[in-house]
């Protein structure tokens, strides 16, 4: 078992590696771009449309990123209120929320994708892409948070709200 948590934390490792790594990427072309048409050397012009799939990769994947690093939005002024108990089935239930949210995302977004495939679809703007390539990044985002909430669900279940969210009461 441990041996699978070492592996499932390399694996948000190199998530959070990449998605650094695209946003690093974005900031310097950027940079390149405005620099190259301010000494009027020409622009980038596929620059933008790749800082737009890069952001939606980000945005898809580091996600669940930010849920398994605890790095998201909580407001867990409920939880600080109530006995662990309570709140330990309150932290259950907001995981239940979240893996039926993402759950239904990824059915729709493999749905799409499908559909995508089937009529080979293609987004055409600067560069020209299979449309299901963007479909897929939010199923895979939408499954990695399904999985995710699963995982979380299982340890309140066993231990109760995280200590630093919900500390007892």
């Amino acid at each position: 078992m441990r041996a699978l948590a070492r592996l499932y934390f390399g694996f948000y490792t190199l998530i959070g590696l990449a998605c650094g790594l695209l946003i690093g990427a974005i900031a310097l072309s950027i940079t390149v771009d405005v620099v190259m048409r301010n000494l009027r050397l020409g622009s980038l012009s596929w620059a933008m449309e790749v800082n737009e799939y890069a952001l939606y990769i980000v945005t898809a994947l580091g996600a669940p990123w930010a849920l398994y690093r605890g790095a998201h939005v909580r407001v867990d002024l409920l939880l600080r209120g109530v006995p662990r108990a309570a709140g330990r089935w309150i932290e259950a239930f907001t995981n239940l929320v979240g893996l039926f949210a993402s759950s239904v995302l990824f059915v729709y977004a493999v749905a799409v994708a499908r559909a995508s495939i089937r009529d080979n679809a293609r987004v055409i703007k600067i560069l020209i892409i299979p449309e299901w390539w963007v479909y897929a990044v939010v199923a895979a985002g939408a499954l990695l948070l399904a999985i995710e909430f699963v995982r979380r669900l299982g340890a309140a279940l066993r231990a109760g709200p995280h200590p630093t969210t919900a500390p007892p009461v």
